[in-house]
């Protein structure tokens, strides 16, 4: 289950004198990949801060540093905002939300994948430790090696 909300969503903070905002925000909304491009260099030139993902991110972490990160119910937010832009006396910030999730809801396969990796890769590593303790266990018991003293 998730602890917190995750997103799949493009952010953008470019600084408000930053050229051609309004081309920006069109290209954001657009799924043409000639747009995408344009999209891409634009935020490596003129932004402050950038996400161009299809991967889920934690919606705090995405937007920690705007405006946004003061938003009070932020799953009314999620579910009644697919797009949002607001300024401060520096920045504009832009967020566009492909797909959303709750926290207290099941958790995508693929935001949790590292984390299963993770839990098999350890339950193997113990397997393999448990496996050799035992066989050098054996080992030193049939060689005479080792010794066993009762308290």
């Amino acid at each position: 289950m998730l602890r917190q909300n995750i997103i799949k969503a493009s952010f953008i903070q470019a600084p408000i004198q930053a050229p051609k905002t309004d081309r920006l925000k069109k290209l954001l909304l657009s799924a043409e990949e000639k747009d995408l491009e344009e999209l891409k260099d634009y935020c490596v030139r003129y932004s402050e801060a950038y996400h161009l993902g299809t991967e889920w991110v934690e919606f705090n972490k995405l937007v920690g540093n705007s405006p946004m990160k003061n938003i009070p119910d932020k799953i009314q937010f999620l579910r009644s905002h697919p797009y949002y832009e607001t300024t401060d006396s520096k920045f504009i910030y832009i967020l566009r939300v492909s797909e959303y999730r709750i926290s207290n809801s099941p958790m995508p396969l693929e935001f949790a994948r590292d984390e299963i990796e993770n839990i098999i890769l350890n339950k193997r590593k113990a397997e393999v430790i448990k496996k050799l303790e035992e066989e050098i266990y054996a080992s030193s018991v049939k060689k005479n090696e080792i010794e066993i003293f009762n308290r």
